[in-house]
């Protein structure tokens, strides 16, 4: 008898490792997570204080807990849940857009032993805390961005846009396509990758195809980055021509 029990408590074992394990998106519209929060042999009541938790841990899962931290704020919707005895789970259904926090409208679905037994729509306030890039001093536009012109503040990106900046490497080297004033924070669209020639440069410009390579000089009329194509003098002929950036010295001629 002992270890039919201890057979039947490893059955119910497996099968809440699956639920919690195993996350199923939903393509399209929303996304669905399930998660199986155990069996219980007495049933139960739910909380608002767990629904909280739900969403909680759906957010904390999608950014790490070690550099953000998530908060649930001003959940409506609320209604008592009880559960009867036997395995239970969740599953949320959320807009495909939630992930950034702020305003969300939630589906929470309550099931047990894969039957569902409520179905609980809620809204709330998702704040998602996280160090975000600042800049320390004004900078001019065109300014080369170092590790000294920088700090991290801690900052709820939810009220931020999409682009804003976590990491310092993500910026340091590039050059400031605005005036940016002290205390900003950054964001993508304010840098940009430097480029490697620029307007006036003298350049080597490569003329190739299968049979032929010429090399002759000419000077950029604007400037490019690696892959760019831009508008170049023909040194020796004055002609104007196009080619595309290879490095910081040569430029092959579009032919």
């Amino acid at each position: 008898m002992g270890r039919m029990k201890r057979l039947y408590k490893v059955r119910w074992l497996l099968i809440v490792l699956v639920f919690y394990f195993h996350p199923f998106p939903i393509h399209g519209a929303s996304r669905q997570y399930v998660h199986s929060t155990g069996t219980d042999q007495r049933g139960r009541a739910v909380e608002m204080e767990e629904v909280v938790g739900i969403l909680e841990a759906y957010f904390q899962r999608i950014y790490p807990a070690e550099t953000h931290r998530i908060e649930i704020k001003s959940l409506r919707g609320y209604e008592k849940v009880v559960l009867p005895p036997g395995l239970s789970s969740y599953e949320i259904i959320l807009p495909e857009r939630v992930q950034r926090g702020g305003n969300i409208s939630a589906t929470v679905l309550f099931w047990v032993d894969r039957q569902e037994i409520k179905r609980l729509k809620v809204t709330a306030r998702v704040d998602i805390y996280a160090d975000v890039v600042t800049v320390r001093y004004p900078l001019k536009r065109h300014h080369v961005i170092e590790a000294k012109d920088l700090y991290l503040t801690n900052r709820n990106i939810a009220l931020f846009p999409p682009d804003v900046v976590t990491e310092m490497s993500e910026v340091l080297g590039k050059r400031t396509t605005l005036s940016i004033n002290n205390n900003e924070i950054l964001r993508a669209g304010m840098v940009e990758v430097p480029p490697i020639i620029k307007k006036g440069d003298r350049v080597i410009l490569l003329i190739e195809n299968p049979h032929i390579k010429i090399t002759t000089f000419g000077e950029s009329k604007e400037e490019g980055r690696r892959g760019d194509r831009v508008k170049l003098i023909n040194l020796s002929s004055r002609k104007e021509v196009y080619g595309k950036v290879l490095d910081a010295n040569t430029v092959r001629i579009d032919f």
